[in-house]
């Protein structure tokens, strides 16, 4: 167990995939969004609607946390609506305000981005490469009295690793125990076809469940996202520490009529299974060490510098060696589309010859 500070953060501790401003035609692989792209209902509505943005919106997201409600399968009032993940993690690090937090390396930075302001001890369980980063029943030994709050994220970013519900419900048993938050961030979850944890929701108090529909729906220009938890007190509390018209207008119309489209997500896994593969096997067969992916993007291993090359080439690629645990050896890239995805192997060809 290790008690890592500020001092140990690497360089570009919070930089993320996705930043293209100024980089004229180059082809995004560091940014992990739905590669069928934003559903054209929602861009359709939009226009719609477009003479009712002069007005505030919802402050609480009413039609919005109707159609989350009815897609998650969970109480309305167990539901918030936040201006995308990152929102949703800094109000539970405001309304929790813990002095000690665990969380699981390598794994995604925004976590102690948001709890840096609370100022708490922030314990590292660090994941095994040889078991391809799951988290096993390992961390268990980590949750005692003292810890506020337990962060895991399933798939994890950036492996693409799912928890095994097994584990999580025994994390959840063990967390209670030591009245503990978990976190578990499921902004991926969508693309996996295998079933969310919001099904203990109701069992466990202490858990708190986030999503976003940023990358499920493509739609991370509009920073949608919510939160959910069935202990309704520390609900509330989450939607009084948001600022009161955190959610657009545009963005509440947009997730609507997104949540809206039937089959949406059936075709998005289907296309990013397919894909996936075709990049798994593509990497593997240029040498490189990847880790076997249950989201739509994918962890590897390169024994040659990438980043500068494949920029060269027309593709911006995320560079890991700011997630802890890892180095500059690692890079994951977005599952896109077809054509995408061929020229991407074919310019790794190149540079890998």
């Amino acid at each position: 167990m290790s008690d890592l500070n500020k001092q140990n953060e690497p360089m570009g501790f919070f930089q993320h995939g996705g930043d293209l401003y100024g980089m004229e035609n180059a082809v995004d692989f560091s940014a992990s969004l739905n590669p069928l792209g934003m559903p054209v209902q929602a861009v359709r509505a939009l226009k719609v609607a477009a003479a009712s943005f002069e007005a505030y919106p919802d402050p609480l997201c009413r039609d919005l946390v109707a159609a989350l409600a009815e897609k998650e399968q969970v109480d309305a009032s167990h539901i918030v609506a936040t201006a995308g993940a990152s929102d949703a993690f800094s109000r539970v690090a405001a309304v929790l305000e813990p002095s000690k937090a665990l969380v699981c390396s390598p794994c995604y930075s925004g976590y102690e981005q948001a709890l840096r302001p609370h100022r708490p001890r922030i314990v590292h369980h660090s994941l095994v490469q040889s078991e391809n980063f799951d988290v096993t029943e390992r961390i268990i030994d980590y949750i005692e009295p003292g810890i506020d709050l337990v962060i895991i994220c399933s798939p994890n970013n950036p492996t693409g690793r799912v928890v095994d519900l097994g584990i999580l419900e025994a994390i959840l048993a063990a967390a209670d125990k030591c009245s503990t938050k978990v976190l578990v961030d499921e902004c991926f979850i969508d693309f996996t076809g295998m079933p969310s944890c919001t099904s203990m929701l109701e069992r466990f108090r202490n858990l708190i469940v986030v999503k976003a529909l940023t990358k499920s729906h493509a739609m991370a220009g509009f920073r949608l996202g919510h939160v959910m938890c069935s202990d309704l007190g520390f609900v509330e509390e989450l939607r009084l520490a948001g600022s009161p018209w955190a959610v657009s207008s545009p963005a509440q119309v947009a997730g609507v009529a997104a949540l809206s489209v039937s089959g949406y997500l059936n075709l998005t896994r289907e296309y990013v299974e397919t894909e996936r593969t075709r990049l798994e096997e593509g990497l593997a067969e240029l040498g490189m060490l990847v880790v076997p992916s249950k989201a739509n993007f994918i962890l590897f291993q390169s024994p040659k510098p990438l980043y500068e090359e494949m920029l060269a080439r027309g593709f911006v690629i995320r560079r890991c060696e700011n997630f802890r645990g890892l180095d500059a050896s690692w890079f994951r890239i977005a599952v896109r589309t077809t054509v995408q995805n061929k020229k991407f192997l074919e310019a790794l060809r190149g540079v890998m010859a």
